[in-house]
């Protein structure tokens, strides 16, 4: 027998991963392979967290949560290979969406970019502090910054007012913002929901639905995991893969090492709003931004490689869209202002609106980077505290369906350098 299998029996441990979206799934997974015994605690009656597929009337696939993986996000496309869930492209110009009519060549996207970036690099090394992506771009552009299509995209992705989200890790952190731009994003062939599905499947009976938990503490020999209901589970250590808001909310029996307590001091919830729209008939343009908000359409490529989904998606990010479109109202007037951008559009059924900031287990869509955030934020929960890693998007740089898988394999990691070692 391999020396490795002796010592992966000998080092088993009982693990609770708290949180069933792809960063629990991803560290049980990879915990359950390292010959650890895992059990997912999921508070929903679902697994995927934020990730979440659904069908519209007319069968169309469409994605209340997370929706975009890029070329170079390799976290996920590791794991998806793994377990052999396919990816496709959405075939949409995701970084140059149409704005007034005019789609910026790829020239135009990369000197804009090029001058954001290098104009912040010089405000920064003149000693300026909690540089706002607002104030970078006005900086950098000038007096029409707001008219750029490419502030119009950054802003609409941040989720979050530009005035309270850091520049530094937006534009030069920031995975899809930093090493180029390649454009084919792509989705799971079966909903982006299928890779957690899948996970789920693999671990079988390990993974707990309407589990949810109130309480985390840990001694020297082990972590107690406390139930909404009062039961308790106790094991030898523990993975906290939830959204920021319910991290904050838990009773924590313990205090965070300082930096890991600071860098998620560091961040914020942003709000976002998903509108899935079955057509009939629309324009043919594929990746439509709002001239005046924060939001905008795409139409994504059918899996039969050649025509388009009968469904359009949209995104709204940041409070101002929200605002504007009345999103807690319900989904009317953001129908309406789809239809004045796309006069074409014939909607067949039932449109499907989310909105995660009234989502009792997220509280918003997903996590940004404050004005005091540091680039010593972005390691800090490469270890443990103590018996316990935290993983989730909000613990790295991408705030995306591969920010959670990668989290996940850092908190797994964590886990084993501690005790397995």
């Amino acid at each position: 027998m391999p020396a490795s299998a002796v010592r992966s029996r000998r080092n088993a441990m009982d693990i609770v991963v708290v949180g069933a979206g792809l960063a629990g799934l991803t560290a049980a997974w990879e915990l359950s392979k390292a010959g650890h015994r895992c059990t997912v605690l999921e508070a929903r009656d679902r697994v995927g967290g934020r990730t979440w597929s659904e069908r519209l009337g007319n069968g169309e696939v469409t994605e209340r949560g997370g929706e975009y993986i890029f070329p170079t996000e390799f976290a996920i496309r590791r794991l998806s290979a793994e377990v052999g869930v396919p990816i496709m492209s959405h075939n949409v110009r995701y970084g140059r969406r149409t704005v007034n009519g005019r789609v910026i060549s790829f020239e135009e996207l990369g000197e804009t970019s090029e001058r954001v970036r290098s104009t912040l690099a010089r405000m920064l090394d003149d000693g300026e502090r909690e540089v706002s992506l607002e104030r970078a771009f006005a900086e950098a552009l000038g007096a029409d910054y707001r008219l750029d299509p490419v502030y119009r995209r950054t802003t609409t992705s941040a989720a979050a007012d530009p005035a309270l989200v850091s520049a530094e890790a937006v534009l030069l952190h920031e995975s899809s913002t930093v090493g180029g731009y390649i454009e084919d994003g792509g989705r799971f062939v079966g909903g982006n929901q299928s890779l957690s599905l899948e996970l789920a499947r693999r671990l079988g009976d390990r993974v707990r639905l309407e589990h949810p938990i109130s309480a985390l503490d840990q001694s020297a020999t082990g972590v107690q995991v406390t139930l909404h209901d009062g039961a308790r589970i106790d094991a030898d250590a523990a993975v906290l893969a939830v959204p920021l808001p319910i991290l904050r909310e838990l009773r924590l029996g313990f205090e965070l090492p300082e930096d890991q307590q600071r860098a998620l001091d560091h961040r914020f919830m942003g709000v976002a709003a998903k509108l899935g729209v079955p057509l009939s008939r629309v324009d043919d343009d594929i990746a439509l931004q709002n001239a005046e908000h924060t939001w905008w359409s795409w139409r994504s490529l059918s899996v039969d490689g050649e025509h388009r989904i009968d469904a359009l998606s949209s995104f709204a990010g940041g409070p101002f869209a929200l605002e504007a479109l009345r999103v807690e109202a319900g989904p009317d007037d953001w129908v309406r202002a789809l239809h004045e951008m796309r006069p074409r559009l014939e909607i067949d059924g039932d449109v499907l609106l989310t909105t995660w900031a009234d989502d009792p287990w997220a509280r918003g869509s997903y996590s940004a980077p404050g004005l005091h955030w540091s680039a010593a934020d972005a390691h800090v929960f490469e270890r443990t505290a103590g018996r316990v890693a935290i993983a989730g998007e909000h613990t790295g740089l991408a705030q995306s369906l591969s920010g959670a898988v990668a989290s996940g394999y850092r908190a797994a990691a964590a886990i084993e350098r501690e005790f397995s070692g």
